[in-house]
């Protein structure tokens, strides 16, 4: 039999899909899954048909490898408003959802074996996309030592990537507010991380996917606008979360000048083009007021401040995102309160699949359920934890 891609069969498959497998094997009418990284507001947008002088092109017909035009433009105007800057339209790619984006980006900027530094922990599937694209994913643990009020003071986030990067490295990945920890790197964090970007000559990946549920009094800050981070930036932003459209498979990137015909390329010549119905849904859905916006945005924090204070295990504060994550050092074995919790009816994310250094931890999504679901939820799992720390 021929051999099959190496990189590829390094690449673990999706632990959430046993997660549910746990659920359903242990017959709970109505499990609570939390284990997913989702919300329970309705979508932005939902499918219509529509006519080719409302879009631009035809439900039936195929669009641009970019994306249709229409689309781009709105995209282009929201990341100008986001920015405080125009942005061109001919910086912007369509693609099938943020996980498509990275991949483009890392096809595009790797050579076999090259690094990628992943500020950890990270979004499940960085690690695996890196492999694919035929890199070598370096964890750099940063996001448990800044959540942590005894550590945050004498850690220095800076001197930790740094100390990381060698002659192979091409690029540094985070997303921000971070998944899986709530985690929000600041104005100066951004800063420094630039200069080091500069320092080395790196390319920046910026995962955006949260940037609607940045929680602090200063909101969500576009990283490619602090300092001369523009010049070497992907941004990824997705519709999933912001428009709760996960189903869409619609995200797009915001690439820096000159790098968007590479990208093409290869988005090009794996997928060809998103769906025209879902970019339609997408140019609707980048329609939705501000204000729906902002009050989905205070709900989603409202959530989390009722998960978090009803949970009896230490766990990290939240800034952003939709998520906490849960330290398990005490109980012992974080793969076993994963099962235990889901003998319970409750789904976790458990924390290896962050991290390499996670295996005692597990991710929480506050917003997976309604906020007295979530909290019901969180009594199962205060009990769990009640019965086998040590």
């Amino acid at each position: 039999m021929p051999s099959l891609s190496r990189p590829l069969t390094e690449i673990p498959p999706s632990p959430l899909v046993a997660v549910e497998r746990l659920l359903r094997a242990h017959g709970h009418g109505a499990p609570i899954g939390l284990h997913q990284g989702k919300t329970v507001f309705p979508p932005c947008a939902e499918p219509r048909t529509w006519q080719r002088a409302e879009f631009g092109i035809a439900p039936h017909e195929h669009a641009p490898p970019v994306g249709v035009p229409a689309l781009r433009e709105r995209l282009a105007d929201t990341a100008g408003e986001r920015r405080g800057t125009p942005v061109d339209p001919d910086r912007i790619l369509v693609t099938a959802g943020a996980t498509h984006a990275i991949a483009v980006v890392l096809h595009a900027i790797l050579r076999p074996g090259d690094d990628v530094l992943i500020l950890s922990p990270q979004w499940l599937f960085a690690t695996g996309l890196v492999h694919a694209a035929g890199g070598v994913p370096r964890e750099v643990p940063v996001f448990l030592e800044l959540s942590d009020p005894d550590t945050a003071p004498g850690f220095d986030l800076v001197a930790a990537v740094e100390a990381a990067v060698g002659p192979r490295t091409r690029a540094i990945y985070f997303n921000n507010p971070n998944n899986p920890t709530g985690y929000r790197l600041d104005a100066n964090e951004l800063a420094r991380l630039t200069d080091l970007a500069e320092r080395h000559d790196l390319w920046l990946i910026a995962d955006n996917a949260y940037e609607n549920y940045d929680f602090s009094p200063d909101g969500f800050l576009e990283p490619a606008t602090v300092g001369g981070a523009d010049a070497r930036t992907f941004s990824v932003h997705s519709c999933s979360k912001t428009y709760a459209m996960p189903g869409a498979r619609v995200g797009h990137l915001v690439s820096p000048p000159g790098c968007t015909e590479i990208l093409t390329k290869w988005s090009l010549h794996t997928l060809y083009s998103v769906s025209t119905a879902a970019q339609f849904a997408a140019y609707e859905a980048l329609a939705t007021p501000a204000a729906e916006l902002a009050d989905r945005r205070r709900l989603a924090a409202e959530a989390g401040r009722l998960a978090t204070g009803a949970l009896e295990i230490p766990h990290t504060p939240v800034t952003g995102g939709l998520y906490t994550f849960l330290d398990l050092r005490a109980h012992g074995d974080g793969e076993a309160f994963v099962r235990r919790c889901a003998e319970e009816g409750v789904g976790l994310a458990p924390g290896r699949v962050f991290g390499a250094h996670c295996d005692t931890w597990a991710r929480l999504c506050f917003t997976a359920a309604p906020p007295q679901t979530v909290c019901d939820a969180v009594h199962r799992i205060n009990k769990v934890y009640g019965e086998g720390a040590a």
